[in-house]
């Protein structure tokens, strides 16, 4: 069995030479985790959930045809990158059309930048962090987001959490293990 990472490079080199069945893989595989996460970027009773999803794996899909996608191993976060692309697009122009937007709903994004670029650095970081605040066990919440996200030591940690040193890998397992659970959920990893 392949790993994801080279699975998805070896999707996107598929559907580079123009592998049909490839793009039919891509769709199949991505939809769902698209669709969540869509979800997440709009507002309340969007009604055009479905076009967004539609966009962005269209985005993707041409722009793997094109060959455009640098690292075809950051193909999962790259469609990430372009949900957020998309539906700020989407709503940046409702607002130009006099539409009401709330402030809460729109992202800031770097003009010009490669998103695949951007998923190394902000974006990950706040697409992580929405993961995150659905972890059910606030422990695992401030564990994950300290150590990883913030890149405190260990012993930060511990200290901030009274959780005692010998004990914290254990923890750290534990959070990690369902922090997992919702990255298989949303579509962003291998069960």
């Amino acid at each position: 069995m392949q790993a994801p990472e080279s699975a998805d490079a070896s999707l996107a080199e598929r559907i580079r030479h123009g592998d049909r069945s490839a793009e039919t893989d891509f769709v199949r595989r991505f939809e769902r985790g698209v669709r969540v996460l869509v979800r997440r970027h709009t507002r309340p009773g969007e009604s055009m959930i479905d076009d967004f999803v539609q966009e962005v794996l269209w985005v993707v899909l041409e722009r793997l045809r094109a060959g455009d996608l640098r690292d075809p191993d950051a193909l999962p976060a790259y469609l990430r990158t372009t949900i957020v692309h998309v539906t700020t697009a989407e709503y940046r122009r409702r607002a130009t059309r006099g539409e009401t937007v709330s402030p809460e709903s729109l992202e800031r994004i770097p003009g010009g930048a490669d998103p695949a670029e951007q998923v190394r650095t902000r974006q990950l970081a706040l697409q992580m962090r929405a993961l995150l605040a659905e972890l059910p066990v606030a422990r695992d919440r401030e564990i994950l987001a300290r150590f990883y996200l913030e890149e405190r030591s260990k012993d930060e940690v511990c200290a901030e959490l009274g959780i005692d040193g010998d004990h914290f890998r254990r923890v750290v397992h534990r959070a990690r293990e369902r922090m997992r659970e919702l990255l298989v959920r949303a579509g962003w990893g291998e069960p």
